[in-house]
């Protein structure tokens, strides 16, 4: 796996960790500084700001797509920090 690769897995963790534990607002510094990674998610059914069927709210919040997403993102991540190495070379 690309260190390309590795960025964009814990830019998707960060946006659903975020929205998971603090939803937040739709014109934030935040979703603006993550835009690519909250449409993608928004896209991918992974955040909403749908509250019920006709009334839409002005945060980010998980969906439990992207709660279910962001368990196996945590995964992986896992796996590749108990992967690196312990002692990186000079």
């Amino acid at each position: 796996m690309s260190e390309n690769d590795i960025e964009h897995l814990v830019s998707f963790f960060l946006v659903l960790d975020r929205a998971w534990r603090s939803p937040f607002k739709l014109k934030s510094n935040f979703a603006r500084k993550a835009a690519v990674y909250v449409a993608t998610s928004a896209s991918l059914g992974y955040l909403s700001n749908q509250i019920d069927q006709d009334t839409f709210g002005s945060v980010w919040n998980i969906t439990p797509l992207g709660i279910d997403f962001l368990g196996e993102l945590d995964e992986i991540l896992t796996d590749i920090a108990k992967n690196l190495p312990t002692h990186p070379i000079d």
